[in-house]
């Protein structure tokens, strides 16, 4: 466990990985540090497609409570109706725009269910318009920043916020992001698909998540020789007792 984390939120990055293993990232590890920044992300995975050198990167941030992802602000209330009205107008215009524009439907899986939408490659003043408002009264409401960069560095194709089921309400997820919801029993629900984005060398990051595994595994051993060493040394107590005795 990482020092001072919370149970809630390892048992989250936990799911969140076993979701990921179950979705194709078959590569997958906790505790990543993201190539080219400082930041490490709580669960990145790697998914490599049927469709020859196509893969994909996920980076999952994990939340475990809304003190974690708010800030106290007088306006909040405000600032929730505006966002739910205008994360409302979003999901219409791309309802609309995966009609009349079906190339925005990207070509990244052979599976339907994994495939995403590229709509801010449409020239749309109407929809890049609500996506700037929507990102400027998300900036007013979430606290941590993080979502901002991530999204700016693009850290990965698809990025995921991962809370406990009804923490946040949809409207709330940072844009670009998806959704994944926990529930009480561990199932964990896809509630908002991530957009994808262009992403760097997929070696990089499978570099990353190999350091991670191997790091929890060298520390895995050397914490069981630390108790294998604990265990034996009352025997070595009592065998030097009984050979002074001798």
């Amino acid at each position: 466990m990482v020092s001072g984390e919370s149970n809630s939120h390892r048992r989250l990055k936990e799911l969140t990985l076993l979701w990921a293993y179950a979705h194709g990232y078959r590569c997958c590890a906790m505790e990543v540090h993201a190539p080219r920044s400082s930041y490490r992300v709580d669960v990145a995975g790697v998914r490599i497609d049927r469709n020859p050198g196509i893969s994909t990167v996920a980076v999952f941030e994990c939340k475990q409570s809304r003190n974690d992802l708010l800030r106290d602000n007088r306006r909040r209330d405000e600032l929730r109706n505006r966002l739910a009205q205008l994360q409302e107008r979003r999901r219409k215009l791309e309802a609309l725009l995966s009609v009349h524009h079906p190339s925005v439907r990207m070509s990244d899986s052979l599976f339907l269910e994994w495939a995403s939408f590229d709509f801010m490659a449409l020239d749309h003043h109407g929809y890049r318009q609500t996506i700037r408002k929507i990102g400027q009264v998300q900036r007013q409401l979430l606290q941590n920043i993080k979502f901002d960069l991530v999204t700016h560095y693009q850290l990965g194709n698809l990025h995921y916020l991962v809370t406990p089921v009804a923490m946040i309400d949809p409207g709330e997820v940072p844009i670009g992001w998806g959704s994944l919801e926990v529930e009480p029993d561990g199932t964990v629900i896809e509630t908002a698909l991530p957009t994808r984005f262009n992403q760097t060398v997929t070696s990089d990051w499978v570099i990353r998540i190999g350091q991670a595994l191997t790091a929890r595994e060298v520390r895995s051993i050397l914490a069981s020789q630390e108790l294998v060493v604990q265990a034996f040394k009352p025997l070595e107590g009592r065998c030097s007792q009984r050979l002074g005795a001798r």
